[in-house]
């Protein structure tokens, strides 16, 4: 992040630094993550041409400042004087930072900033301290856009469930879309707003970047995640993702092909390939009349309602059991932890936090969030997708005898 190079007057150290001890370094470094996406989100805002007035440094940071002073002071380590100092600091992965952190030791490798912009660490640490720059966020814009599109497409709770399942998963299957595709969905969802532009072109406008093009388009797509890259070469850094050989798809554009940016791609495209990959492997035809499979059901309230049948006498399926699932792909598991609830209007048999097979294989992952979890949500298993699947054919096995 290219700051103009000038001393931040910072808060006081002595100044209130929360009702949580000093010695929570989740806390300090999630109110640091706030601080930076404050800073990084204003200067881009002035790079597109915008101005801003506020001279004054995030509350977020301030706080987060203060609290980190103080664990300077209590190991007896010299504290930071300035907050280019500790904005320098967050460009180092937090191992190798003066003050010892007590964080989990896969987090001890993250840093805040990554080539001047937020890392996942970051990203998810500003999210979990819900401060005001989230509500302008693109992930918020993105996931307002896609509800309010669901909701003007239905006619009743089922029809904009339904809606809201298609078009969120066309965010997770598409990473780059002609505008003829768009045309083609419009026809699908065809109401409009108060502009006389439909719901869907306006969901399209704020997650991907539109680029001028026409007649038949060649894109590169990583066949593991397909993310667009730019170079045969290139690698799609998500992940978990396996790569391989850049696949070449043609696309036909009248005059524009829209690309996902980094925000859709970081907060739904890349998080939402283990609901995808969750959600598939459910509707196979191995559970067939097995299992009813609901995606995103109620809206979101969790990413996938799994409900047991079992025949009736009159030959129809009686729902028995029904499962949870809420799939989760974050890169620190104590954060992840800290931030997950479960909807108290789903009442499941199982409620089930499901890991990609790239998280739960890491060391400690699974036991750094279960540790986390422990008195914070209550009844919720972690389990990995691969088990999740085969956890689901056993109990539908049983129920369909």
């Amino acid at each position: 992040m290219d700051l103009e190079q000038e001393e931040f007057s910072t808060s006081d150290p002595s100044v209130a630094v929360g009702m949580w001890a000093i010695d929570d370094d989740y806390l300090t470094v999630t109110m640091l993550a706030a601080g930076v996406a404050q800073l990084v989100e204003r200067q881009q805002h002035v790079a597109s041409g915008g101005h801003s007035d506020d001279a004054l440094l995030p509350g977020a940071w301030r706080v987060a400042f203060a609290r980190l002073w103080w664990r300077y002071h209590a190991q007896g380590v010299p504290c930071p004087t300035s907050d280019l100092e500790v904005l320098a600091l967050c460009n180092r992965p937090f191992r190798a930072w003066p003050v010892a952190l007590e964080l989990a030791e896969s987090d001890l490798d993250s840093a805040l900033l990554e080539n001047g912009d937020l890392s996942a660490f970051a990203a998810q640490g500003a999210r979990l301290a819900r401060v005001d720059v989230e509500a302008e966020w693109v992930e918020q814009r993105v996931h307002r856009a896609l509800r309010t599109a669901a909701s003007a497409n239905g006619n009743n709770d089922v029809e904009v469930e339904q809606a809201y399942a298609y078009l969120r998963r066309y965010l997770i299957d598409h990473a780059v879309i002609s505008d003829l595709q768009v045309q083609s969905l419009e026809q699908w969802y065809p109401e409009k707003g108060s502009n006389e532009q439909t719901y869907v072109r306006q969901l399209v406008a704020e997650a991907y970047h539109a680029r001028p093009a026409s007649g038949s388009q060649t894109i590169l797509l990583c066949p593991g995640c397909r993310n667009a890259l730019t170079q045969p070469s290139d690698t799609c850094g998500t992940a978990g993702c396996a790569g391989g050989e850049p696949e070449r798809t043609v696309l036909r554009a009248l005059a524009v092909i829209h690309e996902q940016h980094r925000a859709t791609r970081m907060f739904i495209h890349d998080p939402g390939l283990v609901e995808a990959r969750i959600i598939d492997a459910l509707n196979s035809k191995q559970l067939h009349d097995k299992v009813r499979v609901t995606a995103y059901p109620r809206v979101d309230l969790l990413d996938v309602l799994i409900e047991f049948l079992t025949p009736a006498p009159d030959g129809t399926l009686t729902v028995v059991e029904s499962w949870g699932v809420d799939a989760k792909d974050q890169q620190s598991a104590s954060l992840l932890g800290r931030g997950f609830s479960w909807p108290a209007q789903m009442d499941c048999k199982r409620r089930l936090l499901a890991l990609p097979m790239h998280r739960a294989s890491q060391p400690a992952y699974m036991s750094d969030l279960v540790a986390e979890l422990d008195g914070r949500v209550r009844g919720v298993e972690v389990i990995d997708e691969k088990r999740l699947i085969a956890d689901v054919c056993k109990r539908a096995e049983r129920f369909s005898r």
